[in-house]
């Protein structure tokens, strides 16, 4: 729909949207508030955690295979645990490169389900962006992470997503899918890691799925969205056999390169996040990246690959790259070594076949509209059937809270028993993804089950 420029509907939305962020921000003191009794023996790093050590001859087996899994106890802000029954699985999937690796994936249930029938399953894609193994999802969302765990602080603000989902009944999925070395921004191994993923949960018994007939609901903002998106354009010729009904994705880096935009300004950080993942994933970026880097990037570039989101936005913030590199960065770019990697890194060029729900702020100062401006006309193009939202008052951090409810709206809508596949593309442009009542509703819904499951009720259906 248009932007409407009546003056009472434009204050409502407004009012919702403060509202809606109030709430969401109560509910943040509320987790942060509180203490536990008594909290878990910190958990292992993946790097020296055998649990995550690939077992002898796993290369046999078929991507999505589980080779371990062990119960843990999630919590919010590693001291407060949330009651539903949780497992993390070491799956068979593949790499960048197409050869045998292994991932790792937190799986989760309702701790009221009854097994004895199936539900959907919503695979959570995080922002962690990093190329540090401590970061991982898997690792911060465990109970006793301590402090190292903290700088993972993203898995709070997306513990609002995952408490949604489970306050459904649905089961629940968070795959490392940067794998064990941290491969961010890469091409094509998210989509490996991600979609493998939901092989593994579908066929981890204690979550009493339906196997492949399982319907299944990709979810990912910023980081986690690009991750989602490699997932949405692989699943067609990698899993044709899972029952994707909706992919959403918010702001999702479709151009790995136009985030070169925000060099100098506060979030610099991701450009030093992308060129240490790039050189940590690909040799001759890495070597071609090394020639031309100062003794001072060099260093800057080991830092940032062993340091979490939160403390690179900090370090890096308002960093000039150009002082990094002995040549100009436009030259740098147009090595081919270097724009050979940039190329495929961008998301567009294999429409899905899944629903997918794109939504995007036009003022967000991280990720370009015009990418997935592109992105989402490129697969219109390919026949998928695209609903496109372009927010007009949210930039990229708000966005992930003030988009929330939306999305998570159009999630259930896909998972609804008999729900039709939609045909076609829409786009609407909206003054705030939080304008409608039905939004603001269910925001406040997600902010209510988050914060009493954070302070020890149990979330979702009793079904016992």
């Amino acid at each position: 729909m248009a932007i409407n420029g009546d003056r009472r509907r434009r204050g409502t939305r407004l009012l919702a949207a403060a509202l809606a962020t109030a709430l969401t921000a109560a509910s943040a003191v509320l987790l942060g508030g509180f203490t536990a009794g008594t909290a878990a023996a910190q958990p292992l790093p993946l790097n020296v955690d055998p649990f995550y050590q690939a077992p002898d001859g796993f290369e046999s087996a078929e991507p999505g295979t589980i080779l371990r899994s062990r119960e843990v106890q999630l919590a919010v802000l590693t001291v407060l645990p949330v009651h539903v029954r949780s497992w993390q699985l070491l799956y068979r999937t593949t790499d960048l490169f197409g050869q045998p690796t292994v991932a790792a994936t937190t799986v989760a249930i309702p701790e009221g389900a009854n097994t004895s029938h199936s539900r959907p399953l919503v695979s959570h894609q995080f922002f962690y962006d990093s190329t540090s193994p401590a970061c991982a999802p898997s690792y911060v969302l465990q109970q006793g992470g301590g402090l190292p765990a903290l700088e993972g602080i993203h898995s709070t603000v997306e513990y609002l997503e995952l408490a949604a989902s489970i306050s459904q009944g649905y089961a629940i999925n968070v795959p490392d899918y940067e794998g064990l070395n941290g491969h961010l921004a890469v091409a094509k191994e998210p989509g490996y890691m991600i979609l493998d993923s939901v092989r593994a949960a579908e066929s981890f018994q204690p979550l009493g799925l339906d196997g492949a007939n399982t319907p299944v609901a990709l979810w990912g903002y910023s980081g986690g969205g690009m991750g989602s998106g490699w997932a949405a354009e692989m699943q067609p010729s990698y899993a044709p056999e899972l029952n994707i009904k909706g992919i959403a994705m918010g702001a999702p880096v479709s151009d790995v390169e136009s985030l070169l935009h925000v060099n100098g300004s506060m979030f610099a950080s991701l450009i030093g996040v992308g060129i240490a993942s790039l050189r940590n994933a690909y040799p001759k970026f890495a070597e071609t990246t090394d020639k031309y880097l100062t003794p001072e990037g060099r260093a800057i570039m080991e830092r940032t690959a062993n340091q979490c989101l939160v403390r690179n936005v900090l370090n890096l913030m308002f960093t000039d790259y150009q002082r990094m590199l002995t040549i100009p960065i436009a030259d740098y770019l147009a090595l081919p070594e270097i724009k050979e990697v940039f190329d495929s890194t961008v998301l567009g060029s294999n429409p899905p076949t899944a629903p997918t729900m794109v939504y995007q702020g036009v003022y967000d100062e991280a990720v370009p509209w015009y990418t997935n401006d592109r992105m989402v006309q490129q697969w219109c193009d390919g026949g998928t059937s695209v609903y496109y939202k372009r927010d007009h008052l949210s930039e990229h951090l708000t966005l992930t809270t003030l988009g929330m409810a939306d999305a998570f709206n159009w999630i259930k809508s896909r998972l609804a028993p008999g729900a039709g596949d939609p045909v076609g593309c829409r786009t609407d442009n909206v003054i705030t993804m939080l304008g409608s009542l039905d939004a603001l509703a269910t925001q406040t819904e997600i902010n209510l089950n988050a914060a009493f499951g954070a302070l020890g009720w149990p979330i979702g259906p009793q079904e016992h």
